[in-house]
């Protein structure tokens, strides 16, 4: 299967496609990394860091919580410095579909989580009788 899926692409003259854009400048590049790990590995790492504020004690809770606004914070100023060219500094698109992304980005796949890990870690304690204090 795999042989002949070649010989289908060979005689047909076209190649697969690059997995990574080579003329993509240092900007793009960056953004492109931010949107993909916001998207993959930031739900994760926020449900982990809400699930450490909701059953951490003291220091472990206050650390958790200002990692997650770290991380938060990150990512709105990453997602909003996209918006502009660099090094001319104009900005690209709309102000209105910026702040959505920003919205969305940092709301839908950051806070979501959190808050997700945060509350049902919270309810969980509280049914079986724990307080985390």
């Amino acid at each position: 299967m795999n042989s002949a899926l070649s010989a289908v692409v060979h005689a047909v003259g076209a190649g697969l496609p690059p997995l990574a854009e080579s003329d993509l400048d240092p900007g793009a590049m960056y953004s492109t990394f931010v949107v993909l790990s916001g998207m993959y590995f930031a739900p994760v790492l926020m449900s982990g860091l809400g699930f450490l504020c909701a059953a951490g004690v003291g220091l472990s809770r206050r650390i958790g919580r200002a990692s997650a606004i770290a991380v938060v914070l990150f990512y709105a100023l990453s997602l909003l410095g996209s918006a502009f060219t660099w090094p001319e500094l104009e900005h690209q698109g709309k102000p209105s579909e910026t702040l959505w992304l920003i919205v969305i980005g940092c709301g839908g796949f950051l806070v979501l989580p959190w808050l997700v890990a945060f509350g049902g870690t919270k309810v969980a304690l509280r049914r079986r009788g724990a307080t985390a204090e």
